[in-house]
């Protein structure tokens, strides 16, 4: 969808105004150019130069805006587990399914995900963009397939919450009930501060998820409740800063989404990212996503299918 969502708009005006913007300025310098070939040559260089910001400014808001949000990537890590047998652990996130999104790219990122044959598909939240995305176009999410299961938790859009370009917040509809009663249609359990045991060829593991932080419903204590300490344990938050919650400390691992990997990064300034205070004592993997908030723009900061394979310890 181009230019018909109110909630795109101005985005999508203010992209096209960029690109019209460093066109216009290499047409003028390349026709300047052209026309007066008898210029001094600083003149020129300096025109020629102009001209080539432009295009450059040009092809990088076309790339950011047309190109890169659609390269799905896939990135792997190896990480340790106190579980008696190895998993392949898949993350998926901020799908933001809407203006910029759709089933058919959901359906793409789930042809990918079980082409890699995973144990376990976390999904950590923020599946719709805002109060015009049609939920049917997650459909698609009740095709992939896990041997050990699939897991989610919703995010702050989901229930409504973000945030404004001036870091404003914006309220809209609570839609985690109409996203819950798709997926358990779907088989697929979104954990409201609660908690799964699964069972392994060797023992168990506890998936535990909670609300979004931002609702204030978050409840960490009741999610962890009950698990064995010798049982290791997966968090799921989407937003990381539940690490700055002692009572997370207990996860052995903590699985996130929510900063879209800054979204659009600059070589000097990352714009639209989450502000976000980490610890390096706790094993923390935060994806960036397969989907856009605001603009629908990214920049080095492609969408992401993220493959933890856990060893065990």
């Amino acid at each position: 969808m181009f230019l018909l969502d109110p909630e795109i708009f101005f985005w999508d005006i203010a992209i096209l105004s960029m690109m019209a913007f460093g066109l216009t300025i290499n047409f003028i310098c390349f026709f300047w150019i052209k026309k007066h070939c008898a210029a001094p040559f600083a003149k020129r260089f300096f025109l020629g130069f102009l001209g080539f910001l432009g295009l450059l400014g040009f092809l990088t808001v076309a790339y950011g805006s047309f190109i890169e949000p659609q390269i799905i990537t896939i990135t792997q890590h190896s990480i340790t587990l106190p579980a008696t047998n190895e998993l392949r652990i898949v993350v998926l996130s901020d799908f933001h399914v809407g203006p910029y999104k759709d089933a058919a790219f959901v359906r793409r990122v789930v042809q990918r995900v079980n082409m890699l044959y995973p144990d376990l598909i976390l999904l950590t939240g923020d599946f719709i963009y805002g109060k015009t995305s049609q939920t049917s176009d997650l459909l698609p999410l009740g095709d992939l397939r896990a041997s050990l299961g699939i897991f989610a938790v919703t995010g702050n859009h989901d229930a409504g919450q973000s945030l404004s370009f001036l870091r404003q917040p914006i309220k809209n509809e609570d839609r985690r009930a109409e996203i819950m009663d798709m997926f358990e249609g779907m088989d697929i359990p979104v954990l409201h501060n609660e908690h799964r045991i699964v069972t392994l060829p060797n023992g168990s593991l506890a998936i535990a998820g909670i609300t979004d932080l931002w609702t204030g419903e978050a409840d960490i204590e009741r999610a962890l409740n009950g698990i064995e300490p010798t049982t290791p344990t997966i968090l799921l938050s989407h937003n990381p800063d539940v690490v700055l919650h002692e009572e997370s400390h207990t996860a052995d691992l903590i699985v996130s989404g929510h900063a879209h990997g800054g979204q659009i990064r600059l070589p000097f300034q990352k714009m639209f990212s989450i502000d976000t205070k980490l610890t390096k004592t706790l094993q923390l993997a935060i994806t960036r996503g397969v989907g856009e908030s605001l603009a629908r723009a990214r920049l080095f900061a492609w969408p992401e299918i993220l493959v933890l394979d856990v060893n065990s310890m």
